[in-house]
């Protein structure tokens, strides 16, 4: 009978532990996913992903998908495009919180290196006309085919084929909107 109640506390001792456990278990691996909240208002940096005649979506440096900002006071798609700032510019926004919404106060295009050649992870390939890359060291960068995106268009068809995490080698220049494809490579995988 002592071995029954023995066993029996055991059993239920151990059961008791992880249940204690279990939410700090969880807790902790919960912080590995946790995204970094953005403060109530601020300055950030990354590159501007798309824009619309109400917001810009920019990919934030430290965040994985890409964030939506309305525009604030004297801020439009028009006045954008006046400045020479498109979808593929890395810039800086300043931003006021507005309840749940992110408000554009205001915004400037980081300029970049004006030619080169950049090795790094495709993030992703945006309307097959331009891909955002992040190299090994330094901040993701946008790169656009240089001309329309279609088949005749040097770089179209390695573009196309382009996936999330695919290393590049691509030589480009800087017009006065973006950062224009010359050549693109895909290259092996690094190994492990």
């Amino acid at each position: 009978m002592n071995r029954f109640i023995s066993a029996r506390g055991t059993f239920l001792a151990f059961i008791l532990t992880g249940l204690l456990l279990a939410p700090a278990i969880i807790q902790a691996d919960d912080k590995g996913t946790e995204k970094k909240a953005l403060k109530p208002q601020g300055t950030i940096s990354g590159l501007m992903v798309d824009f619309k005649n109400d917001y810009i979506t920019v990919q934030l440096d430290d965040q994985d998908e890409p964030t939506k900002f309305l525009y604030g006071p004297g801020i439009t798609l028009q006045s954008l495009t006046k400045r020479g700032i498109f979808p593929v510019d890395r810039v800086n926004v300043k931003y006021k919180t507005d309840g749940d919404d992110k408000k554009v106060l205001a915004i400037e295009k980081v300029a970049g290196k004006a030619s080169g050649v950049i090795i790094g992870k495709v993030i992703k390939v945006y309307n097959n006309f331009w891909v955002a890359v992040k190299p090994a060291n330094g901040m993701i960068e946008g790169f656009a085919l240089n001309g329309p995106g279609v088949d005749k268009t040097p770089g179209f068809t390695v573009l196309k084929s382009l996936n999330p995490g695919d290393q590049v080698a691509i030589k480009y220049a800087t017009d006065f909107e973006r950062h224009r494809i010359l050549q693109i490579e895909v290259k092996p995988a690094p190994a492990k």
